[in-house]
This record gives C-alpha cells, sequence and structure tokens, in this order.
C-alpha cells in the first residue's frame, strides 16, 4: 500500500459509517491546494478496492456515494 492509499484508508476509518465528502477526502489526503482535484480519489479508491476488495467492481466495504463522496462499511 502507498503512503496516499493508507492515508486515504485511514481518513475513511476515522469517518466509518458515515460518508467522506470528495472534499473532505482531497483535503485531508492531499491537502487545501488540490480540493478541486476529485480525480484523485476516484483513482486511489479504485487501487484500494483491487487491494482491499474480493470483488473490487462489487464493493463490500470502500462504498461509494454518488456525487458526494465516499464510505467505509461500518459492519
Amino acid at each position: 500500500m502507498t503512503p496516499i492509499e493508507y492515508k486515504l484508508l485511514t481518513t475513511l476509518v476515522r469517518h466509518a459509517g458515515r460518508v467522506a465528502t470528495h472534499q473532505q477526502l482531497l483535503r485531508e489526503v492531499w491537502g487545501p491546494a488540490h480540493t478541486d482535484q476529485a480525480h484523485y480519489v476516484r483513482v486511489y479508491m479504485a487501487h484500494l478496492r483491487h487491494k482491499l476488495e474480493a470483488e473490487p467492481a462489487r464493493p463490500r466495504y470502500l462504498l461509494t456515494e454518488p456525487g458526494v463522496g465516499y464510505r467505509l462499511a461500518a459492519d
């Protein structure tokens, strides 16, 4: 796992069960200068899903909340 992937995952863990918005993830992982780079989050979430999910195309834990952000399933 890369340092960025780790930071993204730990940010999701801190917000487990709640939606973390794209802006929130960008600010916490990449810093305030990157809050308009939503594609960063999409790319790294895909990397995390490939590494952590049994079926990345049907994630059970790293969930997308369309138009809002991502959520780590709390179960």
